[in-house]
């Protein structure tokens, strides 16, 4: 069984010091020196289990390393840099200590591939599943941050990579695509930006409400995912509508006025506010499927 304070010293004992965090994690509060004329982003993000991993499945550094790996995402969808994180563990009570070393490995480890620390957070044990609550703070570092709300008539609708399946695995191990949002806030023509947690349906949804426009996706441009064609196989769905649908694919959604350096269009942004789906030079309403969570 985990002792909070043990675990706590465990901690302290690995933090790092940088430019950006002189102080390391073990007082009340972490302390950071932020660049002056950077904008400060805020972010958080919590993971449950059962709902976005199975913890009698997934070891523990992975379920650690996807709960930061969502944060860095919504960083890459902002075109911001991640600097620190806090992180609020509520243990399954029996929890060993190396098993929730193993959760702070996963987080430091995913922070670090992009120069970002863990600077603090909270630990706790209950009788229910385990849950974990990241907050992440991210720099804008001279690119303007890249919203929701921007997308206009006439801009291009793209995706950074294939869609769908996600479940065979890749929910679990997904790559943020900071680099990538880095690049496309930097291009000048991108207009509005999503990462793809929710599912391509839902998600440009949520983008095109925030902009106040509608869309006209193109069936044949979707990148599908290898597995998204096997899950086809095993389920009898056809693979495009793993691609629409599945979410967890942590690519990144944008629209742009011109080409971009990267990414792959798929649609066009519409003045009607609806969504629609070309196949075969038929247009249908898209519908919003994806993953949504029930209150």
């Amino acid at each position: 069984m985990a002792r909070e304070f043990d675990l706590v010293d465990w901690i302290r004992s690995r933090q790092p010091c940088s430019a950006l965090v002189p102080v390391p994690a073990g007082d009340d509060m972490a302390v950071l020196k932020w660049p002056p004329e950077q904008l400060l982003l805020v972010g958080v993000d919590q993971v449950l289990d059962t709902v976005h991993f199975d913890s009698a499945v997934h070891a523990p550094r992975d379920i650690g390393r996807k709960a930061m790996n969502r944060n860095l995402s919504d960083c890459a969808a902002m075109a911001c840099l991640p600097v620190a994180a806090v992180a609020a563990v509520a243990l399954k009570q029996g929890s060993s200590l190396e098993y929730a070393q193993e959760l702070y490995l996963g987080m430091q480890d995913a922070a670090a591939a992009f120069g970002a620390v863990v600077v603090g957070g909270d630990t706790g044990s209950w009788r229910g599943n385990l849950v974990m609550t990241v907050t992440i703070l991210g720099r804008s570092a001279e690119v303007q941050p890249v919203r929701r709300r921007g997308a206009r008539p006439g801009d291009g609708l793209y995706v950074t990579g294939a869609l769908g399946g996600s479940l065979l695995g890749r929910h679990m191990t997904f790559v943020p695509r900071v680099a990538e949002g880095r690049v496309l806030g930097r291009c000048g023509s991108v207009t509005a930006m999503i990462d793809l947690s929710d599912g391509l349906s839902r998600d440009l949804l949520h983008l095109c409400k925030a902009s106040e426009v509608g869309a006209v996706v193109d069936a044949a441009s979707v990148p599908v995912h290898p597995d998204a064609v096997e899950l086809s196989r095993r389920d009898g769905k056809r693979a495009i509508e793993h691609a629409l649908h599945d979410g967890e694919d942590y690519e990144l959604l944008f629209t742009s006025r011109s080409a971009p350096p990267i990414g792959k269009r798929i649609g066009t942004i519409s003045a009607e506010r609806s969504l629609l789906i070309e196949i075969d030079g038929r247009q249908t309403p898209l519908e919003a499927g994806g993953w949504e969570h029930e209150l």
